[in-house]
């Protein structure tokens, strides 16, 4: 279970705008998230694994239509905009804290996620040419590093949950805006490590390799 117990009822935005080309082969041209698995989609586990968050779908015009008859609050930013461009769109009602995470991603064990900073959560894992990780010490991060094609070993991989401060953020005046390229290397971060194993469905193997994991 994923959780928050200091600021119950705050926002966390669950990123839901992308079509998973990779995962074309499963999804038949809908949204990753809503990939069939063992009777109902995948947005399903996800969603039941948040316990005290107030929780918005990012979509874009490309999938809001299979999103918005959800019981669920749906934000539709139009044409894609990158995984930031949501908070161009958003303006003045962006609240002063909130947590963004991906939809395609399933976490387990029990979480905490509270922090009083803006924090990027991370987990230590075996890392490959196509995960982000990055270097800190004492709590705060010194560096991120993307998709370095000589990783090797273990190295605090982000789980792609984040949580930001509005007061930190300055957004390029453009579009599309990248989370992990426009906005995390411009605030001064902490990190919080979670033990977690992640399973992110981008692609068939992993997929299976989450229903395999998954209990009956």
């Amino acid at each position: 279970m994923i959780v928050t117990e200091l600021s119950k009822g705050i926002k966390l935005y669950l990123l839901v705008g992308g079509k998973g080309e990779r995962l074309s082969s499963v999804t038949n041209g809908t949204p990753k998230p809503l990939v069939n698995i063992k009777g109902k989609p995948f947005i399903n586990y996800v969603l039941d694994d948040l316990k005290g968050f107030d929780v918005t779908l990012v979509c874009s015009d490309s999938t809001y239509d299979y999103f918005k008859n959800l019981d669920i609050d749906v934000f539709n930013e139009g044409d894609r905009a990158g995984t930031g461009g949501f908070l161009m769109k958003l303006g003045e009602s962006v609240p002063d804290s909130f947590y963004v995470m991906n939809g395609d991603t399933y976490f387990t064990g029990d979480l905490n996620l509270d922090t009083d900073e803006s924090t990027v959560f991370v987990a230590e894992e075996l890392v490959t040419d196509d995960v982000g990780y990055i270097l800190g010490k004492n709590g705060k991060v010194e560096e991120f590093v993307e998709k370095n094609p000589f990783a090797k070993g273990k190295e605090l991989v982000s789980l792609g949950i984040y949580k930001f401060y509005k007061k930190d953020i300055t957004l390029p005046m453009r579009l599309p805006i990248s989370i992990e390229y426009d906005i995390l290397p411009n605030i001064e971060l902490k990190y919080k490590v979670l033990n977690t194993v992640r399973f992110d469905i981008g692609t068939p193997e992993r997929l299976e390799k989450f229903k395999t994991w998954l209990p009956t």
